[in-house]
């Protein structure tokens, strides 16, 4: 990587004019920044670690010494599940990560890229041009970054495989059918598309929850057969195709363990896995072992002692929490890769990624996880957090502490209460109840101070739109006020109760249009504009099921109706329900 030229884009953004910048020799493993004025003199480290030295710099720190004990630092950004970040924001995104001291970037991409002679695959879900990919890898590159594609070439495959013409490739539901010729033909095509616009070697092929593995077209054909097996076979196959490519292939190691668990499960500490299949393992694939999910340092030493076991140096995959959040959830992500951290450096793992996913939809702002990254970079790399927020402040041009108080909005299962519909009342009804969860008033409270609080940053959208977060807590807590005195009116029959609720039912339909174009400027400005759909239908659903609330309230207060049977029918006893949109928008089958 050439330094001046990384500098010259750098200064693009950020003010660095003013600096003179000095590189000189020392130990890699070790970077030593100090200022002499307007020289920044920096000595030794990889260039990781000396760009981060110019963040330093920038964040005004006099000094700083530091290494890290990983060789490979890096993210995955899911651009499968609606949200395909524009190239120009991307680039954004890179040149803070450079200075974070992060050096590779996993671009997750199902279906998501585009493959020559394939006009389905990727079809109208904002694929990536193999331009557009090229254009980004020479980017990331002259920032020290390495770009990485992140392809399935196993399962997660349910977009394409709905076409007509990948019939001929399915197996069941999102798997490929192992053994046919054709799903060979078209995996070529995958690391025809990735291996000829990236630079680097390393691709990550996937085969990850392939639960349906041998169900479908392959039963069919061969019978049953150990799942083991068949997944070996494949592996086998596409190891083989990756190396006609001089590719080198990573894969999640999670269908190993599963397969070995009488349950099924990826954790499951008396699963076992075969010998056989063990030796069966392509030598040249490595095993990347995700967990987003465990707060003991104990565990992840365990399981990485269980790939190790394998003969296999784990790549580690932890997690900054995006998915099924409407902002980054900074609990989650600190109490769970702050163990994941530790327990690698206990252990000498060398690399390490985090992954930010956008299951059910895609709806959070990705820019606040930017304080989750920042975070993680100070706790594999500093001595302590002392010059984190001004290290935030410098290079992603917000807040830290405004930031991490949005994330607030990840407390009280809150994707769950803005998708619950409110005349069904599917969630409140069932999965509020199942749980140690606070009262609806404590929550809605609890909502009503957080959007307070956030109105004095409702400018700020360099890290995460602190004003669209601040409606978005407006809005649950209108919401939710309007759930928790329907029900008790409604019980009461309390017909002045019941009159206030269909007005504020037809102000929170009008809250529910604001936060659309609210939704819209911040998705357009970070995403490509195909997905967004998606987050329009439910929040037009939940505008129109406001009204209709209200019409019906109107209804029965005029005698027209003499019961809202919706509200009538509660469970007797409570099962528990989880939280994603589709089984909250409504209890019938035709979503």
């Amino acid at each position: 990587m050439n330094m001046t030229n990384a500098l010259r884009i750098l200064a693009e953004e950020y003010p660095l004019q003013d600096r003179q910048f000095v590189f000189e020799p020392g130990d890699a493993s070790r970077c030593v920044m100090r200022t002499d004025g307007p020289r920044v003199i920096i000595t030794g480290g990889t260039s990781a670690l000396q760009l981060r030295a110019v963040g330093a710099a920038l964040a005004g720190v006099c000094g700083s010494d530091e290494t890290s004990p990983f060789t490979t630092f890096g993210i995955m950004l899911d651009c499968s599940r609606n949200a395909v970040m524009r190239p120009d924001h991307l680039k954004r995104w890179l040149r803070r990560l450079a200075l974070l001291g992060f050096n590779q970037c996993m671009l997750y991409t199902e279906d998501t890229y585009e493959i020559p002679g394939e006009p389905r695959f990727g079809f109208q879900r904002g694929r990536y041009s193999l331009a557009e990919l090229r254009d980004l890898d020479a980017y990331a590159a002259s920032l020290g970054i390495e770009l990485v594609g992140c392809i399935q070439t196993l399962a997660h495959l349910e977009q394409i495989l709905r076409w007509p013409e990948y019939q001929g490739v399915k197996d069941y539901e999102s798997v490929l059918l192992v053994g046919e010729p054709k799903t060979y033909e078209l995996i070529d095509k995958m690391l025809d598309a990735i291996g000829g616009a990236l630079r680097t070697r390393r691709i990550h092929i996937g085969m990850d929850e392939a639960w349906a593995l041998g169900r479908g077209q392959y039963l069919d054909r061969h019978g049953q057969q150990r799942k083991f097996d068949i997944f070996n076979e494949h592996l086998t196959k596409v190891v083989g195709l990756c190396q006609q490519r001089g590719l080198q292939p990573m894969i999640w190691s999670d269908m190993y363990f599963a397969m070995g668990s009488p349950t099924h499960n990826y954790y499951d500490l008396a699963g076992v896995i075969p010998p056989d299949v063990v030796a069966a393992i392509p030598q040249e694939v490595q095993l990347v072992y995700w967990d987003y999910y465990h707060a003991e340092v104990a565990f992840y030493r365990d399981w990485i002692g269980r790939h190790r076991a394998m003969g296999r140096e784990p790549v580690m995959a932890s997690g900054v929490w995006t998915w099924s959040q409407l902002w980054y959830n900074r609990q989650l992500t600190e109490q769970n890769a702050g163990a994941c951290l530790e327990a690698c450096r206990q252990e000498g793992v060398q690399e390490i990624f985090f992954t930010m996913w956008g299951d059910d939809g895609a709806y959070c702002d990705f820019d606040s996880a930017l304080a989750g990254l920042a975070w993680a970079a100070e706790r594999a790399h500093a001595a302590d957090n002392s010059n984190l927020k001004a290290r935030f402040t410098a290079i992603c041009r917000a807040s830290y502490e405004a930031v991490i108080e949005a994330a607030g909005l990840t407390a009280n299962c809150s994707p769950a209460l803005l998708w619950d519909d409110p005349i069904l009342g599917i969630f409140t009804n069932e999965g509020l109840p199942a749980r140690d969860w606070p009262s609806l008033t404590e929550i809605q409270q609890h909502f009503v101070k957080l959007a307070e609080t956030l109105s004095a940053h409702a400018g700020q959208t360099a890290a995460g739109d602190l004003g669209h977060a601040r409606l978005l807590a407006e809005v649950l807590a209108r919401k939710i006020d309007v759930r928790a005195k329907l029900v008790a009116g409604y019980d009461a029959r309390d017909k002045a109760a019941l009159a206030g609720v269909a007005a504020n039912a037809r102000d929170v339909a009008r809250l529910f249009e604001r936060l659309e174009e609210s939704w819209r400027r911040g998705w357009m400005r970070r995403n490509k504009p195909h997905g967004y759909e998606v987050i329009q239908m439910r929040l037009a659903q939940q505008a129109i099921r406001h009204r209709e609330l209200a019409r019906r309230i109107d209804e029965l207060l005029t005698g027209s109706v003499t019961t809202i049977p919706e509200l009538d029918d509660r469970p007797a006893e409570v099962k528990g329900m989880g939280g994603g949109w589709r089984p909250l928008a409504s209890g019938s089958v035709s979503l």
